[in-house]
């Protein structure tokens, strides 16, 4: 076996060394509006409707197509004695073609039908797109809250072994009580489970991201802040929501239907040509050509016509119902969504100006009164304990604020993006 050249040792030396080889590069932030792509590109319901509409598109095409024309082929008086193909004077061989028309503007209506149906789905289509990005907005903020609040609880446990670490030695010197001690250690420990159980919130959360943009993308870190989203313009209505629009189409094609139903009174008919000759090669007589036109007769239309038309009618009747239920269904939401939002908006507002800085300035109270010997330990643990409790429910507070407007902003049809 041939030997390692001597040059090449220390190379091989150093890949083997921790940190020499190239570290990789750090993961950019993940945002909601690249997390909204990555989920729209990927959703199987949004993909699901655009075959639709297209296999829709493509039946419009046939729906408007005249019938296959029917190929006649016919041997005419055969001898019922003895039945033969030639030979006899009277039999034919007769080939032809029939072509049939159906009734009325059936081809054109039910074409058109079919390219409503087909826009139908482009609007559930588009409607998907938006509960997507709704679903998406919400699971990336919880995400993103569960990964704050993980952070200002780490952040409050370390302060809280300083104060215990300082509790205890006041104990041990005499100056401090014991419940004190316990309180601090009780706090402590509380802060302990809340960690335990946000981790769990932070990992179920981020399965939920991972089920709409993929594992390696919900592994991402995210920006420290959430991006600031448009206020929602409530001049603009809900009635060109894409469901509300889907519903029009439907009445429209059910209207489509009863006047398709109504092409039921009028004949359905077909043209037939033939040509047929005699089967006796010795007979002189003349090729014939023939040519007929058949029609229905629609006379007796109490029991097909008439309830046809009045099936469609009332089919036509409830597509409006469903649209008028629709309509109100989102008229209910946005009421809900604006005055949640409002709410929050203003609760927001007042932990930010008011709350937050009063927990603040009472923990600088505190730690000022202790250092002067005005004030005791158990006074700076409960500000401690009370600014982290100020700032959980600010967190909360923000969260839900931040998901009331990105659904009112869906509801409007406008991009926060």
């Amino acid at each position: 076996m041939p030997s390692q050249s001597p040059g090449r040792l220390p190379g091989l030396l150093l890949l083997l060394l921790p940190g020499a080889l190239p570290a990789a590069p750090p993961l950019l932030p993940l945002g909601p509006a690249e997390a909204e792509t990555l989920a729209l590109d990927q959703d199987p319901l949004t993909a699901r409707y655009r075959e639709q509409a297209t296999a829709r598109e493509e039946s419009a095409i046939s729906a408007g197509a005249l019938p296959d024309p029917m190929l006649i082929i016919e041997w005419m008086d055969l001898p019922a004695e003895r039945p033969r193909l030639e030979g006899d004077d009277m039999t034919q061989f007769r080939l032809g073609l029939r072509q049939t028309f159906p009734r009325g503007d059936s081809r054109a209506l039910r074409s058109e039908q079919e390219r409503l149906r087909a826009m139908v789905f482009h609007a559930r289509a588009e409607a998907a797109m938006r509960e997507t990005r709704a679903q998406v907005r919400q699971a990336y903020v919880e995400l993103h809250y569960q990964r704050r609040l993980l952070s200002l609880l780490e952040a409050s446990r370390d302060q809280l072994r300083e104060l215990l670490e300082v509790t205890e030695r006041e104990f041990a010197a005499g100056r401090g009580t014991h419940q004190t001690l316990l309180q601090t250690e009780l706090a402590l420990e509380n802060l302990a489970d809340r960690l335990d159980a946000t981790q769990a919130e932070a990992a179920g959360a981020q399965a939920r991201l991972t089920r709409w943009i993929g594992a390696e993308a919900a592994r991402r870190p995210l920006p420290d802040n959430l991006p600031e989203l448009p206020t929602p313009n409530l001049a603009d209505d809900i009635d060109q929501h894409p469901l509300l629009r889907a519903q029009d189409l439907m009445v429209s094609e059910q209207q489509r239907g009863v006047t398709l139903a109504r092409q039921g009174y009028r004949p359905e008919w077909s043209v037939e040509l033939t040509y047929g000759t005699p089967t006796r090669s010795d007979m002189n007589d003349a090729d014939r050509l023939s040519a007929m036109v058949m029609l229905d007769l629609p006379l007796f239309t109490r029991n097909r016509q008439d309830r046809d038309v009045a099936a469609s009618l009332r089919e036509a009747a409830a597509a409006g119902h469903d649209r008028e239920a629709q309509h109100r269904e989102l008229r209910q939401s946005l009421t809900r969504d604006h005055a949640a939002w409002q709410q929050l908006l203003e609760r927001e507002q007042r932990h930010r100006q008011r709350l937050l800085p009063l927990a603040e300035a009472s923990i600088r109270a505190a730690e000022e009164a202790y250092a002067a010997g005005t004030g005791d330990l158990p006074g700076l643990v409960r500000a401690r304990i009370n600014h982290l409790a100020l700032q959980i429910t600010t967190a909360d507070v923000t969260r839900d604020r931040w998901i009331a407007q990105a659904r009112l902003l869906s509801l409007l049809g406008e991009d926060p993006s």
